[in-house]
């Protein structure tokens, strides 16, 4: 990909950009994606940004004869379909939680309260966008961030305007990744597995317990495993891959020979009763299998130590950057140069994002108290929201930007 920061559009150059057709034609998409993305976080556990189809077809749409229009209508476009899928990562990781939790042996809710879940999904939609709005230029300019899959996507859509063939190659690479998931994928003609993994346990290692005289203690027997898998033929992850590039996918792959081939097994022999304290699915009498032990192992103690990492590394850079933050919310304060900036230098007025954040923290606080019923409570936890809220989004933002926004922990 091309490192020259030139725009593709001058600024000094005037075309289409915030039109009623790119915005009707971005909340459509948004819906289409949200729910694809909603379907596959249900089912994977994961969504994948919708970034890069979003794009396509607004390659497409927009060479339609009826529909023409400019590469700013087809950002516009693209930018508002897209965020259909984090407003469903948003959703589908978080309100589940409301119909699977017990509250003193009751469910908090039987069903999915449909206009309790759209003003939750609204209000901090909003926020979220808010607070990356004062942090723009934070995050896009002064922190240096590679934005892998941004700079992917605009050389997918200055490809496409270079003619039918650039959009056929565009469209014929999706079409490819859509044949290969169809054969590998239960639900489609399954010709491959996607993987293929091999667990392996090592031999019993017996431990002599002694205190300090070195009287015996007791022994101790413990046991390990190592987790071998071939890489996973998906469409999705080999581009994420290549569009990350290779030091930041040696570095993703660095973690996993660290989590599978490292942290898994010492925590297996740092624990040799663990088999024995669990059941098998549906509390099957005896261990459950190994295989199911070490995903266990993985899922509740190496991933979070993972995401823990990523979260820390994110916030000291964020630290680093303080005094960019700070600019941030000086201009909030202070009106600027009367000066009229150029088409990719305007920010929405820093006043009047900051009085939407406060205007905002009105209905948090009376979402908050709908569910406690406590007036001290909410005031409480609506403020502890509004500061994680900025804190987190400065951090999403900025595992976006360094890694893509399908490889960040949502």
């Amino acid at each position: 990909m091309s490192d020259d920061p030139k725009p593709f559009v001058p600024p000094e150059e005037s075309l289409p950009e915030l039109t009623a057709k790119a915005l009707l034609l971005g909340v459509v998409v948004a819906a289409l994606l949200g729910a694809a993305n909603a379907y596959l976080g249900f089912k994977a556990g994961q969504t994948v940004s919708a970034t890069f189809p979003a794009a396509v077809l607004a390659i497409a749409a927009f060479r339609l004869p009826f529909f023409r229009g400019s590469v700013l209508e087809q950002n516009t476009m693209r930018t508002a379909a897209s965020v259909g899928e984090a407003l469903a990562a948003g959703a589908i990781f978080t309100v589940p939680a409301f119909v699977m939790v017990n509250v003193g042996g009751q469910r908090l809710w039987t069903g999915f309260n449909y206009w309790e879940t759209s003003l939750i999904l609204l209000v901090g939609g909003l926020l979220g966008i808010l607070f990356i709005i004062l942090l723009r230029r934070t995050l896009t300019v002064d922190a240096g961030l590679p934005f892998p899959e941004s700079r992917a996507c605009a050389e997918i859509v200055k490809t496409g305007q270079k003619g039918d063939t650039g959009a056929r190659y565009v469209l014929g690479a999706m079409g490819l990744g859509m044949l290969v998931q169809v054969f590998k994928d239960p639900a489609g003609i399954r010709l491959f597995q996607e993987s293929v993994q091999v667990v392996k346990e090592l031999p019993a290692s017996v431990i002599h317990h002694m205190d300090s005289s070195r009287a015996p203690l007791g022994d101790v027997t413990h046991r390990g495993a190592l987790v071998a898998a071939t890489p996973s033929i998906s469409p999705a992850l080999i581009g994420v891959g290549y569009i990350i590039g290779f030091e930041l996918s040696a570095i993703n792959f660095a973690g996993g020979v660290l989590a599978w081939l490292v942290l898994v097994p010492l925590a297996l022999f740092l624990n040799p009763d663990l088999p024995q304290h669990l059941t098998g699915a549906h509390g099957a009498p005896g261990a459950p299998p190994l295989t199911e032990v070490v995903f266990s192992v993985w899922y509740n103690q190496i991933r979070p130590i993972a995401v823990g990492a990523m979260l820390v590394g994110a916030a000291r850079t964020m630290w680093g950057m303080r005094s960019s933050i700070g600019e941030a919310f000086h201009g909030a304060f202070h009106r600027g140069s009367a000066a009229e900036p150029v088409r990719t230098e305007k920010d929405l007025p820093s006043q009047g994002v900051l009085a939407g954040i406060v205007a905002l923290a009105v209905p948090v606080f009376l979402i908050y108290h709908h569910f406690s019923q406590s007036l001290v409570g909410a005031a409480v936890a609506a403020v502890v929201m509004m500061v994680t809220g900025f804190l987190f989004s400065a951090v999403g933002g900025y595992l976006v930007g360094l890694v893509g926004g399908s490889n960040q922990p949502v």
